[in-house]
């Protein structure tokens, strides 16, 4: 039975050995989790050069390449509508007719005087080179021959004009259809089909086209200037300016356009000298006159100093990055930009090439807080270091509780 004691008291001390030194690890391990998190680790990035086309962004506005008002250019009942509203359309596709039946009766009845007044011409050519003989032999006189001659220039004059009553009855009778100009989407119609329509009944439906369209922006005279001097306005013979928009929900429209049109003059009224830039618009996604943001790229490469937008932050004094000093304090770094270049600050003053800034953990620095720089390798090794730590943690939190219950029990 004493035997039995001291083996059982020798166990229970090893068990407690064991438990003491479990205890200690864990509190060294968290003391070490303690110490990881109240100094941050981070990484550097560093300032870069890069060459880009700059670029600037001016306010536009979307506009149909082409906008045609259709109107009626004859009399009569607007008869048939042959579109939906708001539907594309082809060029050359009849949109409207205007009752056609009185000027196909006109139109008919100048085909057949023009058929009368080329026989009544036809007879009297003929007479006329059968006079032209007689006269020859004396079998006529003069004055009847000058008769067959006149008659002969009527005729051939009552041609000329049964053709053009012919022609004008036929522009008339085409009119009855009214044709798309161009390609494009229409829009309501004005007047309903049984209204009678004349010359003067304004515009019936209007067609706008919508691929390619334009985008127009205008700048002032000092802003032209300063284009024209980074090389945004591209010189005789060089390429054009490539362009870009932002569309109002903040996305970029996927089509790069063209400026291809700068305006002669400065406006006396605005003080602006207007721009236009081409897109191509295949799926209609640009609507004329929407408003959207432009953004023109000089034509010549600059070297630039850039720092990613996602290591930056900004405050009343304007942007800054974090930097690390000679003692592993974080400090506030403020740099001017001259504008962006895709997800790129450009900077212009603050910062210098090669100049090294914090890239991670932005969020849980402060202001002369110490950190502790790590390479990308070191910190993934730190994190799992970090996360197995926890999960011992969890699993000892998870044995105590379970000997509580125990002991409850």
């Amino acid at each position: 039975m004493k035997k039995i004691l001291i083996i059982s008291s020798i166990v229970i001390a090893l068990l407690v050995g064991c438990r003491f030194i479990s205890v200690k690890k864990s509190e060294s391990d968290r003391a070490k989790m303690l110490a990881l998190s109240a100094t941050p680790a981070v990484q550097l990035a560093q300032v870069e050069r890069k060459e880009i086309y700059k670029s600037i962004e001016i306010p536009g506005r979307v506009q149909s390449s082409d906008k045609v008002d259709l109107v009626a250019r004859i009399d009569g009942y607007l008869q048939k509508k042959h579109f939906k509203e708001g539907d594309f359309v082809k060029k050359g596709q009849v949109l409207l007719t205007i009752e056609p039946t009185q000027y196909l009766n006109i139109l008919n009845k100048a085909k057949a005087d023009l058929e009368s007044a080329k026989a009544a011409s036809f007879k009297a050519k003929r007479d006329y080179e059968r006079g032209a003989e007689l006269v020859k032999k004396d079998f006529i006189s003069k004055s009847t021959y000058d008769g067959l001659y006149a008659d002969k220039l009527a005729s051939e004059a009552s041609v000329k004009a049964a053709s053009a009553a012919l022609a004008e009855a036929q522009r008339n009778y085409d009119y009855t259809s009214i044709e798309s100009p161009v390609d494009g989407k229409i829009g309501s119609l004005q007047i309903q089909e049984g209204n009678y329509v004349t010359m003067q009944s304004g515009t019936l439906a209007t067609v706008i086209k919508t691929n390619p369209i334009y985008v127009k922006y205008s700048v002032d005279s000092k802003q032209y200037e300063q284009l024209r001097n980074l090389n945004f306005i591209p010189k005789k013979g060089a390429e054009p300016a490539k362009v870009d928009i932002v569309l109002p929900s903040g996305k970029l429209y996927p089509i790069k356009g063209v400026q291809d049109f700068s305006d002669n003059q400065i406006s006396t009224t605005t003080g602006t000298i207007d721009f236009r830039a081409t897109f191509k618009n295949d799926d209609n996604i640009l609507i004329p006159g929407d408003f959207v943001k432009v953004k023109v790229y000089s034509n010549v490469k600059q070297n630039v100093l850039t720092v990613p937008q996602e290591f930056t932050l900004q405050d009343s004094k304007g942007r800054y990055v974090y930097v690390v000093d000679e003692n592993d304090l974080v400090q506030v770094r403020y740099f001017k930009d001259n504008g962006q270049f895709e997800n790129s600050w450009i900077i212009k003053d603050g910062l210098e090439e090669g100049d090294k800034f914090i890239s991670t953990n932005l969020t849980k620095l402060m202001p002369k807080a110490k950190v502790k720089v790590v390479q990308a390798q070191e910190t993934k090794e730190e994190t799992k270091a970090s996360k197995e730590q926890k999960t011992e943690q969890k699993e000892e939190n998870k044995e105590k509780s379970e000997k509580v219950e125990g002991d409850n029990k």
